[in-house]
């Protein structure tokens, strides 16, 4: 089984580099570091025939389309590669693996056909207000925040709002909504970039649009049947981004907490592949907890 990791990191070298002793050592790994980081602290850390740091590096800034293009370079990245990957998944550089590798090789060999990619159509009556304004809601000018801050108000003063659908030649697309954590296949992969490289409709729409790092790869895969019915569809009303988020144990609330040792049994009880935000300094007691837990299990 030939795996890829992406992963995104802008911070915490020693952290990235745990992140990565502890999954497959046969993988390949692409990392992109954010354009605003000085990416020597992780090259001098973090080296290796199956390391690679991808040339292209954004400026990352949140919510913004800069994430959906340091995602593409990530898959093209992996995409462009000699080697045919299985199984490609997506990773934050604070992210820590709750199984060993030889229990997520047994998790994918049972997930043939599938993709572990989970997402929630938010052009539904069963929306609530609150994320309906967050996605109704314009965000012109990233490039000058104050204007487009300005303008944003002005629009909804007037009423103008964005719409859940648009059109993608000719076929009415609904906006889908995940987590930017999962796992895919290089077909897949392939897929999403062709749409996002050869199909304007889709960058239109998400270049004013409120996080489309969660948005613009679901809204691809779940528009297109042959995808869609090998993805994870999640219905009724709106179920909160953690429910969202199939492979990882994440407390949003109120803010992404930093995990330590006071979390360890609410990880093993959760059942997660991965967990995050896992901090140098802040989480080492925790991922020796881990480490301990994995090691009595095998």
């Amino acid at each position: 089984m030939n795996i890829a990791y992406l992963i995104s990191a802008h911070t915490d070298a020693p952290q990235l580099k745990r992140l990565i002793d502890a999954l497959h050592p046969d993988a390949q790994y692409f990392i992109h570091i954010d354009q605003k980081s000085d990416i020597s602290t992780f090259t001098s850390l973090i080296f290796g025939d199956n390391i690679h740091f991808i040339p292209a590096r954004i400026d990352v800034r949140w919510g913004t389309m800069n994430e959906v293009h340091y995602q593409m370079a990530l898959l093209r990245a992996a995409v462009l590669y000699p080697d045919h990957f299985d199984h490609i998944f997506f990773l934050s550089g604070m992210d820590y693996p709750l199984w060993s590798p030889n229990q997520i090789t047994e998790y994918l060999e049972g997930q043939k056909g599938k993709e572990i990619l989970q997402g929630y159509c938010m052009d539904t009556d069963l929306l609530n207000d609150q994320q309906r304004d967050l996605y109704t809601t314009e965000r012109p000018f990233k490039q000058n925040k104050r204007w487009g801050i300005l303008l944003r108000r002005i629009k909804r003063f007037l009423g103008m709002r964005k719409s859940l659908h648009f059109r993608v030649k000719g076929r009415r697309w609904k906006l889908y909504k995940g987590s930017a954590w999962w796992c895919i296949s290089q077909e897949l992969a392939s897929h999403l970039l062709d749409y996002y490289d050869h199909y304007p409709a889709v960058q239109k729409y998400f270049a004013n649009s409120f996080c489309p790092a969660e948005t613009l790869i679901q809204t691809i895969a779940f528009n297109c049947p042959q995808w869609a019915n090998r993805c994870i569809l999640t219905k009724g009303t709106y179920p909160g981004l953690d429910a969202l988020t199939p492979l990882h144990f994440i407390d949003y609330n109120p803010v992404i907490k930093i995990l330590d040792e006071s979390d360890y049994e609410r990880l093993v009880e959760s059942g997660k592949m991965f967990c995050r935000k896992v901090v140098s300094g802040k989480s080492d007691a925790l991922v020796s907890m881990i480490e301990a837990y994995k090691q009595q299990n095998m």
